[in-house]
């Protein structure tokens, strides 16, 4: 095979396993939005809820994971029988997520995404600065949810190494 040949093959695999890894981030980040209370968007980018941000980073960095172990675990496939793979891992991944989520939400007290993203023992009271209401410390249950969805994308790609 060329170098030319061999440069186009691997621009085509780089661009779809780059689409459909942009789209199954933004397919985790609507569900991740749905499992939580309120509007998430809103709360990483107009409150800069640092809860939020903590779930939405953890969530995204343990789908890289789980992509790429899907990526890895398919070589010399046809790039077509590739990205379906890889879709699917990602579309399990985003569900076992979710799931953990809800099964986290079920077996502690309050509704979970209420007191994660709604936290606010450290913010002051009534002075008038936005920034640090909004930047107030976060719930420390947020670091289990957050480990528990860089440890699920983690494990789904160590699955599919085998």
């Amino acid at each position: 095979m060329d170098s030319l040949t061999l440069l186009r093959e691997n621009l085509a695999d780089l661009t779809s396993y780059s689409l459909l890894a942009v789209g199954l981030l933004l397919l985790g980040f609507l569900g991740l939005e749905l499992v939580t209370p309120g509007n998430l968007r809103n709360k990483i980018w107009r409150e800069g809820n640092r809860s939020a941000v903590i779930l939405a980073v953890a969530q995204s960095l343990g789908l890289i994971f789980a992509l790429a172990g899907g990526i890895a675990a398919d070589p010399g496939l046809p790039l077509w029988r590739g990205i379906v793979n890889t879709a699917v891992y990602g579309v399990v991944t985003i569900a076992l997520m979710m799931f953990s989520f809800v099964l986290i939400d079920l077996l502690t007290p309050g509704r979970l995404g209420a007191v994660l993203l709604d936290h606010d023992d450290a913010r002051p009271e009534d002075d008038g600065d936005d920034v640090a209401e909004s930047t107030g410390r976060h719930h420390p249950a947020v670091w289990l949810n957050a480990v528990i969805f860089v440890a699920i994308g983690l494990f789904v790609s160590a699955a599919l190494s085998l």
